[in-house]
């Protein structure tokens, strides 16, 4: 940050002096006295890197040379990397880790369809199925070292159907995911990136595992893109963003959504918000979004991290990706994106550098 940050009437100010050698020192800050944050890198390659901590392993998601997304497991430091799937899956089809289970023994994982089925309005294409675009996809869960899988969703090979972002409980009591019921229009800001439903289950794993009571929610009973990313640590609450009210991908407000209820709170209302995850402790939200990001020239907007409460009180920024100069910055467009905390008060994160298909690098914020 530097000195224009500052209230102008107060530069000259005892404070605003301290205050600016705090900064120069130790990173960003303001009156709000925002948290001192790192970044640095993890994996290049990596992306969607999913933390467990009862294993201290991450999972992630690595393409091949044909741009084919395949499963990898490494230690914490990302030493000891493995490739592993289970033998029944194409090869040549994606497969993209999603979620741990509490123990970390087992990983729920998307895997493309084998089968092509024709359609009239659309002509399959692998990037279809790449993860975040989810189309022809199922849910399975495997085993960590890919000695057995079962399949828990078998859903519609058609392009109507997909499957991304999903959570898990703390207690792996519940899981839930973000389930395509309508294929993405592009000339429709509402539904560019196609129609969702937030589904919710009960997750049992005796002989075999089970996903049982499936709740479906649709906000604002449309038609609209609704992304969950996490559920609350008393298992109440899920965060998500929508486009059910701006009725627009490109501003994307986060919400909460009581499973008890059906009751929906709206917690930002500035530029596009997504990727909105629970701190272990419950206590908070951390997000990206686009509000306050510099747009290089010749690029596009991109996005950072930041924290609020969960009632969507007290936001602060944690990252300064998109901030000319700033000692986070590479002066270049840089889109914040899913991410897993490590502790309250770390995360893996990803982090796109080209605004098409998923291209870019894991890193670990800490503050």
């Amino acid at each position: 940050m530097n000195s224009s940050s500052f209230d102008k009437d107060y530069r000259f100010t005892l404070i605003s002096i301290f205050l600016f050698f705090v900064t120069q020192t130790y990173g960003q800050t303001n009156k709000d006295s925002l948290p001192v944050v790192t970044i640095s890198l993890w994996k290049d390659s990596a992306i969607g890197a999913i933390y467990n901590k009862a294993t201290n392993s991450v999972a992630y998601g690595k393409p091949t040379k044909k741009d084919c997304y395949k499963i990898y497991i490494s230690d914490f430091d990302g030493n000891n990397e493995k490739s592993i799937s289970w033998h029944e899956w194409n090869p040549d089809k994606q497969q993209w880790p999603e979620e741990w289970t509490p123990d970390g023994q087992y990983l729920f994982c998307y895997v493309e369809k084998p089968d092509y089925v024709k359609e009239k309005i659309h002509k399959r294409k692998p990037v279809d199925a790449i993860p975040g675009y989810g189309a022809y996809c199922d849910l399975w869960l495997l085993k960590r070292d890919g000695s057995k899988a079962w399949k828990l969703l078998d859903l519609p090979n058609s392009y109507n159907s997909g499957i991304i972002h999903s959570a898990i409980s703390d207690d792996g009591k519940l899981f839930a995911w973000s389930e395509r019921i309508k294929a993405p229009k592009f000339t429709n800001f509402n539904l560019m990136a196609g129609a969702y439903v937030i589904r919710v289950a009960d997750f049992t794993f005796d002989s075999i595992p089970k996903l049982e009571n499936i709740r479906t929610f649709q906000p604002g009973n449309i038609d609209a893109c609704n992304e969950l990313d996490g559920i609350s640590k008393d298992n109440k609450l899920i965060s998500f963003y929508s486009t059910f009210e701006t009725k627009n991908l490109f501003s994307t407000p986060i919400y909460t959504l009581n499973i008890e209820s059906g009751e929906i709170k709206r917690l930002t209302t500035e530029s596009f918000a997504q990727a909105a995850t629970f701190t272990p402790d419950g206590k908070k939200l951390v997000y990206m979004t686009g509000a306050g990001c510099d747009i290089f020239p010749f690029e596009i907007q991109g996005a950072d991290w930041y924290i609020m409460n969960v009632d969507g009180s007290n936001k602060q920024r944690l990252t300064w990706m998109n901030k000319r100069n700033h000692k986070h910055s590479v002066n270049h467009y840089r889109l914040a994106g899913s991410l897993s905390f490590i502790d309250n008060q770390s995360f893996f994160g990803g982090v796109m550098t080209k605004p098409l298909g998923l291209i870019g690098h894991t890193v670990i914020v800490k503050w």
